[in-house]
């Protein structure tokens, strides 16, 4: 019923759609009114509109335009073949880079070197698709370099199959160059890390695991290693190093490391996939840091010690 009188019909043609009489239609549009607690059909059609987009009415109207307009992520709408603009947020707006404004233009005017062909098959397939890590200029000026961005592309429904294309896009510039620049190690660096004799694991600013040196790989196995999470950590089975007992949950742990907190001989009992056994490991990790002090990254050592197993 709601969803009808969104669409502006009024009582009788509601009545012939639901098989129901025109004087039937009227009282329970009146009800509706009255359990909303709204005055006229104007404002039942909105609650019907905000019903579809955010699956309550549990809001305030004013939120939607945080949700949309004023939110930090990059939100757009494009309509048709063309991938017509026919909604941005200010986010988006600021980094498209233009100042001839958006609102029916193109996307393929606007970003010729954009993700095209990525937009043309999410409207012929009907599949949402998420690219990550998408380079782009993303309002750049000329001299600097790309920035990175997690875009999610979803296909809006027509009458006729997909009508339009929603594009939501988080700039990861930041944290890809963070990671490139572990990544990025040179040769001789790599040769060093290699020749240490302890495990040496380093995680980027999210808690990926960017290196492991040769020892690592001897201790830990080959990979692919996964961002450590407790879920992750599973498979060691990793236990505090003198009772046998369970640990503060990896994930807290974790965080105070990328927080800035350094840790010291801190023991752990873990079993070793890659060996089949238990083993006994002293940990050490120091964060990294950029020159403004921000927690980049955080180098861990494992060693193995000798120790009796707990009781």
């Amino acid at each position: 019923m709601l969803e009808l009188v969104a669409e502006g019909l009024e009582n009788k043609e509601i009545g012939h759609r639901m098989g129901l009489s025109e004087q039937a239609v009227k009282e329970h549009v009146s009800t509706l009114l009255h359990r909303l607690a709204v005055r006229n059909r104007a404002a039942l059609a909105e609650i019907a509109t905000e019903l579809k987009i955010v699956g309550t009415t549990d809001l305030d109207p004013e939120w939607l335009s945080y949700i949309f307009k004023r939110s930090p992520v990059m939100t757009a709408i494009v309509r048709g073949p063309d991938h017509v603009f026919v909604a941005v947020n200010a986010a988006y707006a600021d980094a498209s880079g233009t100042t001839e404004g958006l609102i029916g233009r193109s996307f393929r005017e606007v970003f010729p070197a954009g993700a095209i062909k990525v937009l043309d098959e999410v409207y012929a397939t009907g599949k949402p698709q998420l690219l990550h890590n998408f380079r782009g200029r993303w309002g750049r000026e000329r001299d600097e370099e790309d920035g990175y961005a997690e875009v999610t592309l979803q296909p809006l429904p027509g009458p006729e199959g997909v009508a339009g294309i929603s594009i939501l896009a988080v700039d990861m510039t930041d944290a890809v160059r963070a990671r490139q620049q572990l990544i990025e190690l040179s040769a001789e660096e790599l040769a060093l890390l290699d020749l240490i004799p302890s495990a040496i694991v380093v995680l980027d600013s999210r808690g990926a695991v960017a290196k492991v040196n040769r020892a690592a790989k001897a201790l830990l196995g080959d990979g692919p290693f996964q961002a450590v999470t407790s879920e992750s950590a599973k498979p060691y089975r990793i236990r505090d190093g003198t009772t046998g007992g369970d640990l503060p949950s990896i994930d807290e742990t974790l965080a105070r490391a990328l927080a800035g907190e350094t840790f010291r001989d801190l023991r752990v009992w873990m079993f070793l996939p890659a060996r089949g056994r238990d083993a006994s490991l002293r940990i050490d990790a120091e964060p990294l840091r950029t020159a403004d002090g921000a927690v980049r990254a955080v180098v861990a050592a494992l060693t193995e010690v000798e120790q009796p197993a707990p009781a």
